[in-house]
């Protein structure tokens, strides 16, 4: 089954000396169930992607050391990629890291790929979304890309796939003599030091909201708010330092309760949340529970960056600084976690 499943995968599994489908199918041969069972753990979306993968590959190189013993299982980012896409296709993309990182150096995009680094993942697919949403607004390429897709042939709606073919065209085809992207830094420098913080009636009224459109919209702005506030931070550093400011939550992933790790003129560590809006100052933003979290035990180390009038064209934003504990703004409740623990009765 496993092996009619990837019998028309081609080169995204078999390529060169690159077996990764040859090699999944053998050890799905062997351990048919246990095989089942990884990809259902890996495909398991309520769980830590790079952990996911993590224990996949190591599962796997298990099963081939015992079973087949074969001098390598090709289970590798690349292939793994393939899964995760063939089976999640308008959240993942095809990777390569070549071709990531040839991506990465054209465009000058502020980060650069390891050989081995697991956060290359991820940093990839916030890549690979960023450029998603510059190109899905092209009428024009998306009937180009229509055009060429027969009926026998699947189409992404989501445009990933088309995405993963505009990198590759730019790393292979498109010359670029000198850099092509503006110095990005935020148009004023507002400090505000004080406050009030509004308190909110919920008039428990009904209203139809497009999350999931809502959500890519956020994201867009978010990413782009990160970068501008990253390119400055760069800008400000102590040149000893620059090389060791980290885009953590892309480096990482979300969850540490700052998007960034920078330095002042002292070298002490500056952790960076940024909250972006096109909006104007006065426009609500969203504190989690990390974020919350992180503020209270770094203290003055701890800086909100609040982005707002963000022009998308000229990359450039107004903002102002909260800094510290962030516990006297968070007044406004909007959702609580639930974590439930059974107790466990017994009988007398």
């Amino acid at each position: 089954m496993l092996a009619l499943a990837f019998s028309k995968t081609d080169n995204l599994m078999a390529a060169g000396n690159y077996f990764p489908r040859e090699m999944i199918v053998r050890l799905a041969n062997e351990r048919p169930q246990t095989v089942k069972d990884l990809f259902l753990d890996l495909f398991d979306e309520e769980t830590d992607l790079l952990e996911r993968i993590d224990s996949f590959q190591k599962k796997i190189k298990g099963l081939n050391e015992n079973f087949v013993q074969y001098k390598n299982h090709y289970q590798d980012d690349r292939a793994v990629l393939v899964y995760l896409s063939l089976r999640f296709p308008e959240t993942y993309f095809f990777y390569k890291f070549k071709m990531f990182k040839a991506f990465c150096e054209k465009v000058d995009a502020g980060f650069e790929p390891k050989i081995g680094r697991k956060s290359n993942i991820v940093q990839f697919l916030e890549t690979c979304q960023m450029v998603r949403e510059e190109i899905r607004p092209n009428n024009h390429l998306l009937k180009l890309h229509t055009k060429r897709i027969g009926d026998a042939e699947y189409f992404d709606e989501g445009s990933n796939i088309l995405t993963q073919d505009f990198i590759y065209a730019v790393t292979k085809y498109l010359s670029i003599d000198e850099k092509i992207l503006p110095i990005i830094r935020p148009g004023l420098n507002l400090q505000v030091e004080s406050f009030e913080v509004a308190p909110k009636n919920y008039p428990f009224k009904a209203k139809y909201v497009d999350h999931v459109a809502r959500q890519r919209r956020n994201k867009r702005i978010g990413d782009l708010g990160e970068q501008i506030v990253l390119q400055d931070e760069k800008e400000r550093c102590p040149a000893d330092l620059i090389k060791q400011i980290d885009h953590s939550s892309k480096s990482k992933g979300d969850g540490l309760g700052y998007d960034i790790l920078s330095f002042d003129e002292k070298g002490n560590p500056k952790f960076i949340e940024v909250k972006s809006t096109t909006g104007g100052r006065d426009r609500p933003f969203f504190v989690t529970g990390a974020e919350l979290a992180r503020s209270k035990k770094e203290g003055s180390n701890y800086f909100l960056y609040r982005l707002y009038n963000l022009n998308e064209r000229s990359l450039t934003a107004d903002y102002f600084i909260i800094r510290g504990d962030l516990s006297e703004y968070c007044t406004n409740p909007i959702e609580f976690e639930v974590i439930l623990k059974p107790i466990i009765l017994t009988s007398p």
